[in-house]
């Protein structure tokens, strides 16, 4: 974070010296006008009155007013910012050059000089505070997606683990308590962990491992589960919760308690790129249309947090579901 503002504060004073520095280097009447010390006061003054002038409605009057369709309030400060900016300067200027401020300032060069800047970085301050604003609701609507995943820990999958961790109390089984642990850190995973926009892969494949583990009680010996992770996840983040919909599906659809199946799990690391590899058959085709709405709401979320940067390829042949995803981590 300090490095990013440092970074910001950097590229914003470099351009505002190009601001002030580069008419004076180009004009072809700079060398006389910077000779000219009353006209480069007034350059000055009004070059350092127009960058007060973004910064003021870009961080207030924008976001504050503008945006917020209290037009009249907006218009009125910016009025009296000119008038003030004008009246300051006329000030300045007459306290360092009393003799010459009747005759320099008595043509309009000032208030035109004023209105076209201001103008110029008005549009500027708001071409990026839209910009931002942008942003803010893309963010925004990645943040309620996610919290819709969040709401979206399948009652099913409850019931069956709770029915599970159940069973195996009433044979005193001596994985109760490890199941117990499995699905408390899940849901407290699920619940407080997942409000940053990234989370430490190692901890989302954690959780992921646990769910898998959970499922696994709910199957008989004819379920093959092949969960495996490849390559280095240390110092690695990604966006939460963003495989497991393409895991509960193959849990949803891919087990049989007649039939032989088998679900294959792979995630697999190779420098900055990240793979999900999910493959099972299909046993079930009931609740579709909740399968697609879930593939489409996360397909949805991919696009918003990786744009080009990722490839999904989803394929059903044969009886068999096959999803590959891969990710540029960034």
């Amino acid at each position: 974070m300090y490095k990013n503002n440092t970074i910001k504060i950097l590229m914003h004073t470099f351009f505002w010296c190009i601001y002030l520095l580069f008419p004076l280097l180009v004009l072809p009447k700079a060398p006389s006008f910077i000779n000219d010390n009353l006209q480069t006061l007034i350059y000055l003054i009004v070059g350092l009155s127009s960058i007060v002038f973004y910064y003021f409605n870009f961080n207030f009057l924008i976001p504050n007013y503008l945006f917020k369709n209290r037009y009249i309030q907006f218009f009125i400060f910016f009025i009296l910012f000119i008038v003030i900016s004008i009246l300051l300067t006329r000030l300045l200027i007459t306290t360092s050059f009393p003799g010459e401020i009747s005759f320099k300032l008595g043509k309009p060069r000032l208030l035109g000089s004023y209105l076209f800047r201001f103008f110029t970085l008005f549009l500027i301050a708001l071409g990026f505070r839209f910009s931002e604003k942008l942003k803010q609701i893309k963010t925004d609507k990645i943040a309620s997606e996610l919290n819709t995943l969040k709401a979206q820990i399948e009652p099913h999958f409850l019931f069956n683990t709770l029915n599970g961790i159940y069973a195996q109390a009433l044979t005193k089984s001596d994985y109760t308590a490890e199941s117990i642990s499995k699905l408390s850190s899940i849901m407290r995973y699920v619940l407080t962990e997942t409000t940053a926009k990234k989370v430490s892969l190692e901890n989302e494949i954690k959780y992921l491992a646990n769910y898998i583990s959970l499922q696994k009680i709910r199957l008989t010996n004819k379920t093959v589960v092949d969960f495996k992770v490849i390559g280095s996840t240390e110092f690695k983040q990604i966006p939460p919760l963003l495989f497991i919909n393409f895991i509960e599906n193959a849990f949803k659809y891919g087990v049989s308690n007649e039939l032989k199946s088998a679900i294959k799990i792979h995630i697999i690391v190779e420098n900055s790129m990240l793979s999900l590899y999910v493959e099972n058959k299909i046993f079930r085709t009931n609740n579709q249309n909740s399968n697609e709405i879930g593939l489409k709401n996360t397909k949805r979320r991919l696009e918003l947090l990786f744009e080009d940067d990722y490839n999904l390829n989803i394929t059903n042949k044969d009886n068999k579901y096959k999803i590959e995803l891969k990710i540029k981590l960034q």
